[in-house]
C-alpha cells in the first residue's frame, strides 16, 4: 500500500478523543457491548469471521442472547456501518473550518481523506462492503446521507457567499468532489499505486495534487 504523508492534514479533535467505538452503555446493555465487540473485531480486519455467536461467546453469555437485539449478522453489520457513518460526520465536523468557504472545502476532503486512511476497515464497510448481503435502511440511510449533504451544504454555502461562484451546482459538484475521493482513496490502498512508472514526488504530493485539481474544477474562471 501507498504510504501516504499526512503531515499537512489537519488531526481529528473527536479522533484525538474517541480512538474506539464509544459505547456509553450501563454493565448491562448487551446491544452496545455486541456493537462494542463487532467494532473491535472490525478495526482489527476480522469482520469477515465474525458471527452472532463467536460475540456471544466472547462476551460470555447464552448463544441466543445477541439475538434479543439482531436477528442476523447482517443486522447487525448495518447498525455498525450506521454507527461508522454517525463517527465519520463527527469526525468531518471536528475539521478545522479555515478562513473562509474555499478553505473549508478542501479542509473537509483532507479530513475525508484522513478518516479512511486512519479506519480502513471502517472505511471499506461503508463504502464498498455493505453491499454484499444487506441493504442500507433507516437510521443507517439517514447518517449515509448525512455525510453526503454536509458536503453538499458547504458548496451551497459558497455559492451563496460568492456572487462569482454562481456556476456551482452543489448537487452535481458535490457527486464530482465524493467520486473524486472515493477513487483516491483506492488509489492510496492500492498496492499496485506505488509500483507505477511515474515520480516519486508525484506520488508523494498525490493527495494535494488531486484536491487542487478539484479546486481549479469548481473554483470561478477569471475572464480574460
Amino acid at each position: 500500500m501507498l504510504t501516504v504523508s499526512t503531515k499537512n492534514i489537519p488531526q481529528c479533535r473527536h479522533c484525538q478523543q474517541i480512538l474506539i467505538y464509544d459505547v456509553r452503555m450501563t454493565e448491562d446493555d448487551l446491544k452496545s457491548r455486541c456493537l462494542a465487540k463487532a467494532f473491535d473485531e472490525l478495526d482489527r480486519g476480522r469482520i469477515s469471521a465474525l458471527s452472532l455467536r463467536a460475540i456471544a461467546r466472547d462476551l460470555d453469555v447464552s448463544h441466543q442472547a445477541p439475538y434479543r437485539h439482531f436477528k442476523s449478522k447482517d443486522d447487525l453489520l448495518s447498525d455498525l456501518t450506521s454507527e461508522c457513518f454517525k463517527h465519520f460526520s463527527e469526525h468531518l465536523n471536528a475539521r478545522t473550518q479555515g478562513e473562509n468557504e474555499w478553505q473549508g472545502l478542501r479542509l473537509m476532503g483532507l479530513a475525508y481523506i484522513r478518516y479512511a486512511v486512519s479506519y480502513p476497515h471502517r472505511y471499506r464497510l461503508m463504502f464498498s462492503e455493505h453491499h454484499n448481503g444487506f441493504a442500507l435502511s433507516g437510521e443507517a440511510l439517514k447518517r449515509a446521507q448525512h455525510s453526503f449533504l454536509m458536503l453538499r451544504d458547504q458548496l451551497d454555502l459558497i455559492k451563496k457567499s460568492n456572487s462569482n461562484a454562481q456556476q456551482i451546482d452543489p448537487q452535481a459538484d458535490a457527486m464530482f468532489i465524493w467520486s473524486s475521493l472515493h477513487g483516491l482513496v483506492s488509489l492510496l490502498e492500492n498496492p499496485l499505486t506505488d509500483k507505477l512508472p511515474v515520480r516519486e514526488s508525484v506520488l508523494k504530493n498525490l493527495v494535494d495534487h488531486v484536491l487542487d485539481r478539484i479546486g481549479t474544477g469548481i473554483q470561478p474562471r477569471s475572464e480574460a
